[in-house]
């Protein structure tokens, strides 16, 4: 059971279960924990123990009995509580970390997590007839992907297959073939 609540036994009178409630009224309708309502005149208070299964689970909740404390309209008295309690910690505990710089309402803060680790450089590959500086990150042994989305194969130190959906340009100088494909550029030595 949450701390410093005492929660009561409700029971209809014409008999049956014993439930609990934070508060059994005078007058007007008492809401269960198991979430029944009972209508004014139609339940009495108890001295009995409580019998209802979903209330004996429930009275562990903070969540379903403070729910509870609201729907029967003693949230007052749960706030009220809830102050006593803080006033009556040491000054000590009250005392909280410095608090993280204020994200925006409505969102929700997550736990600090651990410091980022760095990835382990992944070597590039040796390629022969790779001449630009595009960084390629290996997705299956011996395939590479650029930034662009150019796919390269690579067997034997050299180009195998190269796909790309994209422009490609086409040049040949001075028994130098060059081919620009996305972010990639490749020459081939055609003498």
């Amino acid at each position: 059971m949450a701390v410093g609540i005492e929660l009561e036994p409700v029971r209809r009178k014409t008999g049956g279960r014993v439930h609990l409630t934070p508060h059994v009224p005078d007058s007007g309708p008492v809401v269960t924990l198991c979430g029944q309502t009972f209508a004014e005149g139609t339940y009495e208070a108890t001295d009995a123990e409580a019998d209802c299964r979903n209330c004996l689970r429930r009275r562990d909740d903070p969540a379903r009995v403070s729910s509870a404390f609201f729907q029967s309209d003693a949230g007052a008295e749960l706030l009220q509580r809830s102050l006593e309690q803080a006033r009556s910690r040491p000054r000590e505990e009250r005392q909280a970390p410095p608090a993280a710089p204020d994200r925006g309402r409505g969102e929700a803060r997550r736990p600090a997590s651990p410091p980022a680790r760095p990835r382990p450089e992944r070597p590039q590959p040796e390629v022969r007839e790779l001449r630009s500086r595009t960084t390629l990150r290996q997705t299956f042994p011996d395939v590479y992907l650029s930034p662009d989305g150019v796919i390269v194969h690579v067997a034997d130190g050299g180009i195998e297959h190269v796909t790309f959906s994209g422009p490609v340009d086409v040049r040949r100088r001075e028994g130098v073939l060059t081919v620009r494909i996305g972010d990639v550029v490749l020459e081939f030595d055609i003498r």
